[in-house]
């Protein structure tokens, strides 16, 4: 991957949503670029989530790209306008949940993280939202996790891999 030059100062990063973008008029294809790009940061994640890739370009994007689908991806980017972290949600009846959540390691300790999580509560209109957690990430999620006083409420296994065990947190998945 390659090293992102982010200035340290948060309020020099941009947080914003697709849908937000699709509300504005953006430019189509320029938001197809950008949902590529965020997909490219993300591709080393099929390793740990071997469906990612088919569930990203199947379920994902159409359904943020659908104005009145629950789904939304949002990211953050420098004032270079390099993406550097992002949070893909889903608000539906049955959830609220923040279904992924990436930092670039460059952009690590800056507070993207918070403000991804704040924007993606925002969107999701709840302070505890559903989220999973895989057992030997959860040292990179701690602070989060303490800051916001997110409860773990269950632990599944072999729901993404054959590996991990997810750590469930403000709510229960269905079997």
């Amino acid at each position: 991957m390659n090293k992102i030059d982010i200035n340290p100062v948060v309020n020099k990063i941009q947080i914003v949503s697709i849908k937000e973008l699709i509300e504005m008029n953006f430019d189509k294809a320029k938001i197809l670029e950008i949902c590529n790009q965020i997909y490219e940061m993300m591709d080393f994640i099929c390793e740990d989530y071997p469906k990612h890739k088919s569930w990203f370009f199947q379920k994902q994007l159409p359904e943020t790209l659908d104005i009145n689908s629950g789904r939304d991806i949002v990211f953050a980017r420098n004032k270079n306008k390099i993406i550097c972290g992002t949070s893909f949600i889903k608000k539906d009846a049955m959830e609220r949940k923040i279904c992924t959540l990436f930092v670039d390691s460059a952009a690590r300790g800056l507070g993207v993280g918070t403000a991804l999580v704040e924007k993606s509560m925002e969107l999701l209109g709840t302070d505890k939202p559903l989220i999973t957690i895989a057992d030997y990430k959860l040292p990179m999620f701690e602070g989060l996790i303490k800051k916001y006083h997110w409860q773990q409420t269950q632990v599944v296994t072999g729901l993404y891999n054959d590996y991990s065990n997810e750590l469930v947190y403000n709510g229960y998945l269905e079997k």
